[in-house]
């Protein structure tokens, strides 16, 4: 079997798990909205959560989800030698999802923080509609922070956007780091961070791609492909 055969099996595999979800993911007028006002400013946004939780689920959690299984499956993160996860700013899961798909693991311990407890809760109900192995822990804080310990592996999508004054710092940068952290965002912070990188760190890969989407999951997440960019990064050994 080929590697576009791999990666294409693990797309039509996660696309039933996505289906699991469609609860979750089924567009509403609210998400229809919000999507359609996102494309037309082409820009980096950001979000209240706190107002639109839902909303932003269903208008992007699908896609984002899906971009975040190709960073992994492009990087050839081997995912399941992780076991200890964080997942920096985790939002409603949707970098969880993917990662918990891949890893296929049921010694992984995935801990997601994020600021809003409305995520929050949709990435719980979300882990429990996939019923993908593993355990699961979505804990409110309020970031950047000290995590309390060195993940094996941190995961982000769309956090850095958000919190681009740690790119910048060197503390800052390296409380939020594991021993390896893969980051998705746009294309302008991903080189920012390749660009920025504190002493200690050095960046082990980074890739874009075009996602292909599923037909399945067309009518959620309403467009054929997305472009993907990712960075990963790791600590250098003394």
């Amino acid at each position: 079997m080929t590697g576009t055969d791999v990666q294409t099996r693990y797309f039509e595999e996660f696309a039933d798990v996505l289906l699991r979800c469609n609860h979750l993911y089924h567009p509403s007028n609210d998400s229809i909205a919000l999507r359609n006002a996102v494309e037309s400013r082409r820009q980096i946004e950001i979000f209240d959560y706190s107002r639109s939780a839902d909303a932003f689920t269903r208008a992007f959690g699908m896609r984002n989800s899906l971009k975040c299984l190709q960073a992994l499956s492009c990087l050839e993160v081997t995912a399941h030698k992780y076991t200890r996860v964080c997942d920096l700013g985790c939002g409603s899961g949707a970098f969880s999802l993917a990662f918990a798909h891949l890893a296929d693991n049921p010694e992984l311990e995935l801990h997601g923080l994020d600021i809003s407890e409305h995520q929050l809760s949709l990435a719980r109900e979300l882990m429990s509609a996939a019923g993908l192995p593993g355990r699961f822990q979505f804990e409110q804080r309020n970031l950047p922070a000290q995590i309390g310990y060195l993940p094996d592996l941190t995961i982000s999508s769309y956090w850095f956007c958000e919190n681009e004054r740690v790119i910048a710092d060197p503390l800052l940068f390296d409380l939020m780091a594991g021993r390896e952290m893969l980051i998705v965002d746009y294309e302008k912070i991903i080189d920012r961070i390749a660009a920025s990188l504190p002493k200690g760190f050095h960046i082990l890969a980074r890739h874009s791609a075009h996602v292909e989407i599923p037909p399945v999951l067309a009518d959620s997440v309403a467009q054929e492909r997305a472009s993907v960019y990712s960075i990963h990064i790791g600590r250098t050994k003394d």
